[in-house]
């Protein structure tokens, strides 16, 4: 379904700010989280409705992809692709969401960086944020990438393989499903699991060969984790730690950890609950059978 907008959100930023504003002291803890989230989320749709006012969008039943008016074709095509992955959550963990999930689609690198006030060498296909995907045209990640117009079945099908909506989508489950109740390290080991799972994609290159480096201890990865030099080897640690936890107990064990957090249980004491041991001594196992 094609559809134009007509907004109205100055009056509403000002009503969310005010929201925000009572609920702020609230968010150091997981029941302070899981209340603000859903009042953090609407103030970033807001924020990007206004920003992105020229935008149009293309519906489907579950998503809402806004898109400059040029990538129509593209935008239908990552909509069939966004619903595919939500059924892969509702199967796998009985995800159903409530609302359309918000995909921003940009044209280029260029406009993805200004949005987020990139520097030149950053870049990503795909973001996850406040509970919104923001996407790169899959036309622009390398040069005779197909066309979504000449050649829709071929896009769709490169899209699916190599796309990061599997990525996205884990974050986004996962910030909805236990109101952001979790530390860094665990979403990212998450939407790599995830990937590996329904795609057999492992992000593997020389910086994070675990054979190779010395790997980082849990504090750093708990309490540095986006701070921490080599961002390929934390991302690559923490998600075979948590690979050989499902291996050891199981996938259910992770529909279980997020039901505990959904519940406002502390990370920690809901992970001890599910494996027996804390995230730090799971964690030490892990690295000793690495050796």
């Amino acid at each position: 379904m094609f559809t134009t907008r007509l907004w109205h959100p100055i009056k509403c930023i000002f009503l969310w700010l005010g929201s925000f504003l009572l609920l702020f002291s609230f968010l150091t803890s997981p029941q302070g989280k899981m209340f603000a989230q859903p009042v953090l989320h609407q103030g970033n749709h807001l924020l990007e409705s206004w920003r992105l006012r020229e935008y149009d969008e293309w519906k489907s039943n579950r998503v809402t992809v806004f898109h400059p008016p040029g990538l129509r074709s593209q935008a239908k095509l990552v909509a069939v692709e966004a619903e595919r992955v939500l059924t892969t959550f509702q199967k796998r963990f009985g995800f159903q969401v409530k609302r359309p999930v918000p995909v921003f689609l940009f044209p280029n690198r260029p406009a993805l960086r200004q949005h987020f006030s990139w520097n030149k060498g950053q870049s990503a296909t795909g973001i996850y944020f406040s509970g919104a995907i923001y996407l790169l045209n899959p036309e622009t990640w390398h040069e005779g990438f197909p066309s979504a117009t000449g050649e829709p079945e071929q896009w769709a099908r490169l899209f699916h393989e190599n796309g990061p909506l599997y990525h996205e989508m884990a974050h986004f489950y996962l910030d909805l499903e236990t109101g952001g109740n979790y530390p860094l390290w665990y979403t990212e080991a998450f939407a790599q699991w995830v990937e590996y799972q329904e795609l057999g994609y492992e992000w593997v290159v020389p910086a994070n060969n675990l054979k190779w480096h010395e790997l980082y201890d849990y504090r750093d990865l708990d309490e540095n984790f986006s701070r921490l030099p080599n961002q390929a080897l934390a991302y690559r640690q923490s998600f075979r730690w948590l690979r050989w936890m499902v291996e050891q107990h199981g996938e259910s064990s992770l529909y279980e950890l997020h039901q505990r957090l959904s519940r406002s249980v502390p990370f920690d004491i809901a992970w001890k609950r599910v494996f027996g041991s804390s995230p730090e001594a799971s964690f030490e196992e892990w690295r000793r059978q690495m050796e």
